[in-house]
């Protein structure tokens, strides 16, 4: 069993388990580190709205226009430029079926 198991974090020489300062750099070490070899998280990336999911807005902001408002509120404060793009749109849309409905409403009533 090798007494090496971990390496210092300033200097990458290797170091025993047990041990917590370094000995050819003289820092004290003491949390595990990782290894270089070791691959770092990737960051998750979001793609861009695909072709249903636009159809499914387009049918919520026709049928449903209070919910695609309300959608659409959430997405107007994202930080991606997309999905605040995508707000724009499903709030400006709802107000407009809001409106139309409204008109509806009173002609034929």
């Amino acid at each position: 069993m090798s007494r090496l198991s971990r390496e210092c974090s300033y200097c990458h020489k290797p170091m025993a388990a047990d041990e917590f300062k370094c000995k050819s750099c003289g820092n004290m070490v003491t949390t595990k580190t990782a290894k270089p070899e070791q691959p770092y998280m990737m960051g998750y990336e979001e793609t861009v709205l695909d072709r249903y999911s636009i159809v499914l807005l387009v049918i919520i902001t026709l049928f449903f226009a209070p919910i695609a408002m309300a959608i659409g509120g959430v997405l107007l404060f994202n930080n991606d430029a997309i999905k605040r793009d995508a707000g724009k749109i499903l709030v400006t849309s709802s107000l407009i079926m809001v409106i139309i409905y409204v008109i509806l409403f009173f002609v034929f009533s």
